[in-house]
């Protein structure tokens, strides 16, 4: 017992000196030991690694143990590949509409360890032990994004044991900037949203029943998930109202004023994340009120709406970094998404009302 505790002191230690020159108090206690490890480290939605809503010298002890973070990749590296639909628009039927999705999955442990653009090792093959079919996702970015835009989230969902695929809704996309927020586009995209995120789920479950395909046998019809990012947000509750084989759903910063009915008609489970400076605050507590399937409402305080993305366009020195932000935002999404698609208790204490950490308003029921 003696030696292990000082090995455990040798280990404070040796991340202190990583941390650089912290001026201390006068007397160093525990808890300002363990802020100093954690603040730099990983930060406190990070830092808690037992599920009990604060980062602690426990958590340490924790990590030494080998526990995992949801916050962190899970056991597999990420690859990518592209995957071509091509479909008619809902809005003009002898348009087509070239769906060129971006799809993550999981690789052999090691590959494409970090958030850079594409998210994963182009064309790698499938980590050699994955057994089975796996959980699919599917992501909708938002207006005027691209398909990319929140590596931060689905690279690491494909450290979990997700497939994760992300068209693009051409006509409400980056590489159409000028004339993505126009009045017109944003209505075609309001038609055309739902049933893209649709085509691409049948074209892959078709890929997945074809011998010579990728994707033979990859995936598990009946663990299908749905989400995305503000207009994808809204287009995230708007597939679970419509298709039952999206089993729960995860809606960053939507908007719901317009499809109230919508809303009210999911059955599935369904988690909404906002942040408390994002004028979609009222809209997030909206939608939280319509749902009646099981619901979680998580309000990250001093967070904007863009840093579900890779990016913040609007952060201030008063609110989250894009970086802060993310470590609230996976705490919740990856514990959500694990139980109620991949069928995956390992992180269900972390949905749990106790162990919610500071800088987090949560709702559940």
């Amino acid at each position: 017992m003696v030696r292990a505790s000082w090995w455990l002191v040798v280990l404070v230690g040796s991340l202190l000196l990583q941390l650089g020159s912290v001026s201390p108090p006068a007397r160093a206690t525990p808890a300002y030991t363990a802020r100093q490890i954690f603040r730099v480290v990983v930060g406190d939605a990070a830092g808690d690694t037992n599920a009990d809503g604060r980062a602690t010298a426990a958590d340490l002890v924790a990590k030494v143990g080998g526990r995992r973070n949801p916050t962190e990749d899970g056991p597999f590296g990420s690859g990518w590949r592209r995957f071509e639909v091509l479909k008619a628009s809902e809005t003009n039927p002898q348009e087509t509409r070239r769906l060129l999705a971006s799809v993550w999955y999981p690789a052999a442990p090691g590959t494409f360890p970090s958030d850079n653009t594409p998210g994963g090792q182009a064309l790698a093959p499938f980590a050699e032990d994955v057994a089975g079919a796996l959980p699919l996702l599917l992501f909708s970015h938002g207006s005027c994004g691209f398909d990319r835009q929140s590596i931060f989230l689905v690279r690491r969902l494909a450290t979990w044991g997700f497939i994760v695929a992300a068209p693009p809704h051409p006509g409400n996309t980056t590489s159409e900037f000028l004339t993505c927020m126009t009045p017109a586009a944003l209505a075609d995209s309001f038609v055309n949203r739902p049933a893209d995120i649709i085509a691409v789920l049948d074209r892959l479950l078709e890929e997945n029943a074809k011998p010579d395909s990728f994707w033979f046998g990859r995936i598990d019809p009946a663990r299908v998930g749905v989400l995305g990012h503000s207009f994808g947000g809204l287009t995230t509750l708007r597939v679970l109202s419509r298709d039952r084989r999206f089993v729960a759903g995860l809606a960053l910063a939507p908007v719901v004023r317009i499809i109230q009915d919508e809303v009210r008609s999911i059955v599935q489970p369904t988690m909404i994340q906002v942040g408390t400076l994002d004028s979609l605050l009222a809209d997030a507590r909206l939608g939280y009120s319509l749902l009646s399937a099981p619901r979680i409402l998580v309000e990250i305080e001093r967070m904007t709406h863009s840093p579900f993305s890779d990016f913040c366009l609007e952060c201030t020195a008063e609110s989250l970094t894009a970086e802060e932000a993310h470590l609230y935002a996976l705490r919740f999404a990856i514990p959500f998404l694990l139980q109620n698609v991949a069928g995956n208790r390992e992180f269900a204490s972390f949905l749990e009302a106790r162990a919610v950490p500071p800088g987090v308003r949560y709702l559940a029921d």
